[in-house]
């Protein structure tokens, strides 16, 4: 099958079948998309929602959630639309499990409108099927025929999409025993291949990525990263992960004025931003990046730089971000803004023009907040 490039979410609806919540149909764009809204509004709701569905889609260890959702998804050409409706199963026997107990009532899937296959509690159809086994109750239909070869393009592209942890615990460290196996795993592929792309270990954290760019060659990934960093840290002179043999773990460090800090000691806003500009130079090509208050533990020089970083270093990537910092919201069109709003139990989005933001951008922010403490909502 040939690679899958372009791959994007277009549009997504939610509701919990239980708590009542409903995401009306909310659409992205094709590279930013930023979520604009007051506290409580819904905003992260949405990256939930997304998130949670691409996971459900290609894992099956996923707990299920009493969720009917509806996404749109574009794959080079072709576009899908994908809907699943859990519900809570009334028969489950209950007795020793804390645990509520979830099935897939109604799944279906569409490419370019034809029907590719549906399910309706223990009804199910596949295209080019006479008869279909008995599917998992707790299972996607999609990962239940992800080896099928007319559902190879669509699995492909949803593993593109699967989203990029950005809100990283990065105070943890990597074992030292597990990172000795990630060495001889690397040392073993590169005797095989030589050089091979640096996107076969994309998926790794972000101190097995700083090493391998640093260690195995990848000079101008690393010189990416640390020209990146330095722009933001003059003070740092080098960055590396090294064993702390009292932790017994590998840690990141920098070199900071001929001085070695590992890192519990670097403080949290330098070592998160560290975290953001290693990601964003590494991530897989067409990846999804959900980022939840991406100005939280940053400081306003390192919010100025990643910004410029996020909207200019890489287009081929796909945003969905929440803030409430003027300084992310000023810098990003207001055309790529989607306003939140939620009533009641009901999320939707509003258009700038129908929100009377103007048309200035520089007046864009402070005209929505303006009309938000008109409201009363502020």
């Amino acid at each position: 099958m040939d690679e899958v490039k372009l791959v994007r979410v277009k549009w997504i609806e939610f509701k919990n079948n239980e708590s009542g919540l409903k995401i009306e149909r909310i659409y992205f764009n094709r590279d930013i998309t930023l979520l604009v809204g007051l506290s409580g509004a819904g905003k992260t709701q949405i990256l939930n929602a997304v998130e949670y569905s691409l996971n459900f889609a290609i894992r099956n260890d996923i707990i299920l959630r009493p969720y009917n959702v509806h996404v749109g998804i574009e794959i080079g050409e072709d576009i899908y639309e994908w809907n699943y409706n859990i519900q809570k199963d009334s028969k489950a026997q209950i007795l020793f499990d804390s645990h509520e107990k979830y099935y897939i009532a109604e799944e279906r899937l569409l490419k370019n409108g034809e029907c590719i296959f549906a399910r309706s509690n223990n009804k199910v159809e596949v295209i080019g099927y006479q008869g279909v086994p008995q599917p998992k109750k707790d299972e996607s239909l999609l990962l239940q025929y992800s080896e099928d070869e007319q559902f190879e393009k669509l699995i492909s592209g949803i593993r593109k999409l699967y989203s990029v942890e950005m809100e990283i615990a990065v105070r943890g460290g990597v074992p030292s025993d597990v990172f000795g196996d990630m060495k001889s795993m690397v040392k073993s592929r590169m005797n095989r291949d030589k050089k091979p792309d640096f996107r076969i270990f994309s998926h790794l954290s972000v101190p097995y990525k700083i090493y391998i760019a640093k260690n195995f060659y990848y000079e101008e990934i690393f010189v990416k990263i640390f020209s990146a960093v330095k722009e933001l840290f003059m003070e740092i002179e080098d960055i590396d992960v090294i064993e702390d043999r009292n932790r017994d773990m590998y840690l990141v460090s920098i070199d900071v004025y001929g001085h070695r800090l590992l890192q519990h000691d670097i403080s949290n806003g330098m070592l998160k931003s560290i975290y953001y500009i290693v990601e964003l130079y590494t991530m897989p090509e067409n990846s999804l990046v959900l980022i939840d208050e991406f100005e939280n533990g940053l400081g306003v020089n390192c919010i100025d730089v990643l910004s410029d970083l996020i909207l200019n270093e890489r287009n081929d990537l796909q945003f969905i971000i929440t803030s409430h910092h003027p300084k992310i919201i000023n810098q990003i069109e207001k055309n790529k803004w989607k306003i939140i709003e939620r009533n009641l139990e009901t999320v939707k989005n509003i258009g700038s023009n129908e929100f009377g933001i103007g048309n200035s951008q520089h007046d864009a922010y402070f005209n929505l907040v303006n009309r938000w403490e008109f409201e009363g909502k502020i």
